[in-house]
């Protein structure tokens, strides 16, 4: 993290004292690990393996694909999103019986199966401390009427070159976190076996998925307007009071110089990592330093950020461990301290923007030690490893 001459990127995340790592879960141990498949390989396999098991001679199956997602972030990136095309791609050319449907709230209602998946890194011998070394690819079918899982497929391919930066909505985002839809869609994959039941906290926001991906289509080509509307018209469905609808507002607002409508989005978004238990706050610094970035386009909203986080901790009248965190690069005893000194610069300036919490703020470092991509590499898709931790402690 610390010895490339680009911009690093800090997250600052609210946590409880205790609570699980962002991982939903790692593949059992075993004493020889898997073989590895190319990437193409190990997305084939676990595509046609999934398929063989549809039901063939009963007519036409429809289905629509919820947007696969990192299983360990929640967030969508390049990688997720071919295979979101791929599928549909593959679907077209060797299944006539099987029907994609556009991911609408409407085609949701009708159609038989959701199309889920998660993608994300592993160590292939199932040591969670181990080095990620591997892809896990994760795919499965929700029968939606039923409400379980009637099919499932896994695959794990060699590392490589792939894109896993974060889809433009998603880095754009100021905040990290999973809510209960997003880890509900993570377990429904990663947890089940056909005829698991399928979490209310998945299957209930569905139309209001549907909406999201809309609204984040519409952001990402620039009607900003369109797309605030979408997103409030997905908080207003069932389900849809979720983190990443909240991201999508306040970048709607924020586009449209709505401010004081951003700046109350943001702060239900710092509320909302009290009550889900992480909670990351993107900022950016410059290499190997404790300073901002020096881009006041990225920079210039630290400082309201900051102002929010500050007020809202006090009013919750909660003291705070703030633990940094570093990627997978450069020496191990460098990004101990650089993470220190990072959440040390995060503390100290919340205190100055509300002075009763200096005693109540506490800052530590733990360098790469819980990195949750955990990749050696230095850019946006590690940009969640580079995260400062607020953890919610015992007041002395």
């Amino acid at each position: 993290m610390t010895l490339r001459s680009v911009t690093t990127a800090v997250m600052l995340g609210l946590a409880a004292v205790g609570s699980a790592p962002a991982a939903i879960a790692h593949p059992v141990a075993a004493a020889r690990a898997p073989a590895l498949l190319p990437l193409e390989q190990a997305f084939m396999k676990a595509a046609t393996d999934l398929f063989a098991k549809l039901p063939a001679g009963g007519g036409e199956v429809t289905m629509v694909i919820d947007p696969l997602i990192d299983g360990i972030t929640g967030i969508q990136s390049a990688a997720t999103r071919g295979f979101d095309r791929r599928i549909a791609e593959l679907v077209a050319e060797r299944y006539p019986h099987v029907k994609v449907l556009a991911f609408t709230p409407e085609n949701v209602a009708k159609a038989r199966f959701v199309f889920i998946g998660t993608f994300n890194t592993i160590n292939n011998a199932g040591q969670p401390g181990g080095d990620r070394d591997a892809f896990w690819i994760c795919f499965a079918l929700v029968e939606r009427e039923a409400k379980t899982v009637y099919a499932r497929s896994v695959a794990r391919s060699t590392v490589g070159d792939v894109d896993i930066a974060p889809a433009a909505s998603h880095a754009d985002s100021p905040v990290w976190g999973l809510d209960a839809a997003t880890r509900a869609y993570i377990e429904a994959c990663q947890r089940s076996q056909p005829g698991t039941p399928v979490s209310p906290a998945y299957l209930d926001q569905l139309g209001a998925a549907a909406r999201i991906r809309e609204a984040g289509a519409a952001y990402e080509a620039g009607d900003h307007r369109r797309a605030r509307d979408l997103y409030r018209e997905a908080q207003a469905q069932p389900g849809g009071d979720q983190l990443r609808v909240l991201n999508g507002l306040y970048l709607s607002y924020a586009a449209l110089g709505e401010t004081g409508a951003a700046d109350e989005t943001f702060g239900q978004m710092v509320e909302r990592g009290f009550s889900l238990g992480r909670l990351g706050v993107k900022f950016l610094f410059e290499p190997n330093s404790t300073a901002f970035n020096a881009d006041r386009k990225l920079s210039a909203s630290y400082p309201a950020w900051l102002r929010e986080i500050a007020m809202r901790a006090t009013r919750a009248g909660v003291c705070l461990e703030v633990v940094g965190h570093a990627s997978r690069t450069g020496p191990e005893t460098l990004n101990d301290r650089l993470s220190r000194e990072r959440a040390e610069r995060i503390a100290g300036l919340m205190s100055s923007q509300a002075p009763g919490m200096s005693q109540r703020l506490r800052a530590t470092g733990v360098g790469f030690r819980e990195t949750l991509v955990g990749l050696p590499r230095d850019d946006a898709s590690t940009a969640v490893d580079r995260r400062v931790e607020f953890k919610t402690a015992p007041c002395a």
